[in-house]
Formats: structure tokens, sequence, C-alpha cells
């Protein structure tokens, strides 16, 4: 049987136009602390960087553009440097502040062992695959609603197969609010890959209080944020409704197709 592959950038729906640049912009992010900011987002527009491990960004901005620049993480509250400021310098020294994290109100846990939140769905015959990405403003994954109140304590991953020399994968849980998406986590979650000829499940363990609410609108978000060479990530396609988001511009597709992500926590009442 013909194999499928479900690409995470659909061309009807993303459009990307290619336009000459003549300034680049260069920068460090550091925390109140000094520390630096691995991982954040850092946009114009649809032109988009991640900071590295490092702290530092690149930035090639097309001439005539002239939107603020953006840099957002969900540790920290977003910063916005109007054009006129950041026009004018070689490089940027930014700071970010951390947010305040409020700690769930889950005080009473009804057992200790884990239970299944969210499944994978259905096997769907084909791949949800990144093509040769240092880093990309997309992120896909399944959106669902759980029936009773939860602490999530793992999250689950399979990968297909991974080309590139390594790889950093993220994942956000978000809460659905309308047309918003707000992380219910603190910080994100990171998975740091070498290559994969065959496929490999992950597991990633939830160490802050992350609290899922009854009949709420969840969403898990998954996107490559660094990747060594030139490659591709594979991930499992499953029948199950799910989301494409552009991380810079909000835009979104609901999709009948995604990756499968499992979820398992411990279920829980308030007092």
């Amino acid at each position: 049987m013909r194999r499928f592959i479900f690409f995470l950038i659909v061309c009807e729906f993303f459009s990307l136009a290619c336009i000459a640049a003549n300034k680049t912009i260069k920068g460090h992010i550091v925390d109140e602390f000094g520390k630096n900011v691995e991982f954040a987002s850092v946009y114009v527009d649809s032109i988009y960087a991640v900071s590295d491990k490092e702290g530092n960004f690149s930035l090639v901005v097309p001439d005539g553009m002239k939107q603020e620049l953006v840099i957002s993480h969900i540790s920290y509250q977003t910063s916005k440097i109007p054009y006129d400021v950041y026009s004018k310098k070689t490089s940027l020294q930014l700071t970010l502040k951390e947010k305040t994290c409020d700690l769930s109100d889950i005080t009473v846990v009804s057992g200790k062992k884990q239970e299944s939140i969210l499944g994978k769905g259905v096997r769907a015959p084909g791949d949800v695959a990144f093509h040769n990405v240092r880093n990309t403003k997309y992120e896909t994954g399944p959106l669902f609603v759980v029936n009773k109140d939860y602490y999530v304590k793992t999250a689950k991953l399979r990968v297909q197969k991974c080309t590139f020399a390594s790889c950093t994968i993220r994942l956000i849980i978000y809460e659905v609010k309308g047309t918003n998406f707000v992380p219910v986590q603190h910080r994100p979650l990171y998975v740091r890959l070498s290559e994969i000829s065959d496929k490999k499940d992950l597991s990633v363990w939830i160490e802050e209080p992350l609290k899922l609410e009854r009949n709420h609108k969840y969403y898990i978000g998954v996107a490559v944020m660094a990747s060594s060479g030139n490659g591709e990530i594979h991930f499992p396609a499953y029948f199950k409704k799910g989301c494409v988001r552009n991380l810079c511009t909000d835009r979104k597709k609901n999709l009948p197709v995604t990756l499968g992500v499992s979820l398992y926590g411990i279920s829980a009442k308030h007092l």
C-alpha cells in the first residue's frame, strides 16, 4: 500500500513569500538573573528565529518590513521592541521578566496509580513530518477535552524516524479559550534526540503541578525547536482531531489527522 505523508506545512494554508533581505538583527537574551534564555521565539511579522543555548539569535529582516520585534517564551513575559529602536542597533541586549506562575489548586489526590488521560487514537496510513528545518514556526498536535480533573504526570510520544544528527522537540499543553491558546505550563517540555533509524517511544516526566479541568478544551503543541544538519523527523499519524498553528501569526487550521501524543496522570478532586 502506498504510504502518504501528512506534511506539517500546507501550501494552501500557510503561504510564505520569498523576499530579499537587507538587515540582520542579532541579539542576546537573558533573564533577570543574567541566565541565558534558550528557545525563545523571536520574530518580525512572519520572519522567525529561535535563541540558542547561549541565548543568542540572528534574524534577517526584509527591506521595508517595519513591524515590531517580538520576543516570547512561555516561561517569561513577552517583550516587544519598536522598529525605530531595533533598526538603529547592530546588536540587542534583551532581558525577559519571568511570568508569575499560579500553582495548581488540586489538594487531594484520589489514588497514586496513573491512568490514561489522552490516547493516541487510531493509526493512520502515513506520518506527520518536519523536513529540513533548523527551527520551525509551526506546531501541531491533538485537540481534546478531559472528562474529569487530573494532575498530569507523564507525556508519551513516538518518533518513527529521525535523520537529523541531533534534534530538540518542544511540547506545550495549552488550554483553548475561544480563539486563544493559553499555556497551562510554566515551562515547556523539551526532548533532545540523536539520529533514529527505527521507531522510538519517548516518555517525558512532568515535574511542575499541572492541572487539567473537567470539560475544558486543551491542545498539545509539538514543534522542532533546533536541529543539526539536513534531515527530517517523522511521527506516526493518527485519526484524531488536531491542529496546525503558526507561532508568529497565531493562524491555525484544524485537521482530522495529527501525531500521536499520550498523557497519563492521577485523578484528583478539590477540597
